[in-house]
């Protein structure tokens, strides 16, 4: 895709491009990279009017491919930030930036026309619509789910990742996709922007579940979207902090006010794929805690863990005969004093007047007379 873009803008090019805090402080999260940096170059591109660009140039200057950069202009469409116009083939004929102070438009249009499918080789002008002051911030826009056509669905068979991922969700849910079931990985890739292997996660995760129904799968989707979930070491805190064992987690450590770390997530992660149970996990961390300083308690617990699943202990009674067989061979000095036989009392300087013993009940009454009772 060489076809130049023609950039035109109502004031003297600037030698320095900035970005507002509203799009720092509400699209960086949500947004995919990819997507950011396409944005970033627009906005630089309209601060010098002299740079020709085209897709493929953009692809070339962010990194990305050209297929990223198609889905990226497509992703800030709905958003509202840009307005994309296509020709009767589907090809991109302009792109209009309505505000570039990184505000997106107060009449944000939803539906969008027909995406293309391919790269486009012919030229597009990108305008920078009239400023705006500051808009409120927008509430959060209802994600739409669109319906493609069988021309966009074949499009996208056209895309060796898209096809590969179609193979690997076909893998998995042990059946050919219709062409109606190729509309929910369809969704997946191209509306929400996933990446082949988030989209893979995502039916990993449902898989797991047994929630197999296009339904299920397309709702968490969006729930994620929703949540900023990225790729896919995000898809796995998101869905950690959802669980049982999270919960379970934090109530032993007494944390509160704050979400676990990365590095407590990973001890959680683990032990969710080893398959502790929760009332593994929880007895684990409550030693833990009897252990050593709040930074190496999740240290302590994985150690605990370890040892249990070496020697086979899967539940809390397997916990429990496992302290009583370590109890008898490793026993404490009041244990050995309790059990050991009676000695012969030698006599001597010392104790060379009558020994007299007491019983429990003596003991008890002398007690009581010495404390008045």
């Amino acid at each position: 895709m060489n076809g130049r873009i023609n950039l035109s803008c109502g004031k003297e090019a600037m030698t320095s491009t900035s970005i507002s805090d509203y799009f720092i402080d509400n699209c960086l999260a949500a947004a995919h990279g990819s997507f950011v940096k396409v944005y970033l170059y627009l906005i630089r591109c309209l601060h010098d009017t002299s740079m020709p660009i085209s897709v493929e140039e953009m692809s070339n200057r962010v990194g990305e491919s050209e297929n990223d950069v198609i889905k990226a202009l497509r992703y800030w469409e709905k958003e509202g930030f840009l307005r994309v116009s296509y020709d009767a083939d589907g090809d991109v004929r302009d792109i209009r930036i309505e505000n570039s102070d990184g505000f997106p438009a107060r009449d944000k249009v939803l539906t969008v026309t027909e995406p293309p499918v391919r790269s486009s080789r012919r030229v597009a002008r990108v305008v920078p619509g009239p400023k705006e002051a500051p808009a409120p911030v927008p509430e959060e826009p209802e994600i739409m789910v669109p319906t493609y056509t069988p021309r966009q669905i074949a499009g996208f068979r056209e895309l060796d990742e898209f096809n590969s991922l179609i193979d690997s969700i076909e893998q998995k849910l042990g059946k050919a996709l219709s062409v109606k079931n190729l509309q929910l990985p369809s969704f997946l890739y191209e509306s929400l922007g996933f990446t082949p292997e988030l989209i893979e996660f995502l039916y990993d995760h449902c898989i797991a579940l047994n929630k197999k129904t296009d339904k299920y799968i397309e709702t968490t989707a969006i729930e994620w979207k929703k949540s900023g979930v990225f790729d896919v070491d995000s898809a796995r805190s998101h869905v950690l902090t959802r669980t049982a064992e999270y919960s379970a987690v934090v109530k032993a450590f007494g944390i509160s006010g704050r979400a676990l770390g990365s590095g407590e997530l990973e001890y959680l992660s683990r032990w969710h794929s080893a398959g502790f149970s929760v009332e593994l996990i929880r007895e684990a961390c409550c030693r833990a805690v009897s252990k050593g300083s709040s930074g190496k308690q999740f240290s302590y617990a994985d150690s605990i863990l370890k040892n249990w699943q070496q020697k086979g202990v899967t539940n809390l009674e397997a916990v429990r005969n496992d302290d009583a067989q370590y109890r008898q061979s490793h026993p404490t000095r009041s244990d050995e004093a309790q059990n050991a036989p009676a000695r012969a009392v030698q006599r001597g300087r010392f104790n060379s007047f009558p020994q007299r013993s007491y019983s429990k009940q003596e003991l008890a009454d002398f007690e009581r007379k010495k404390l008045g009772y």
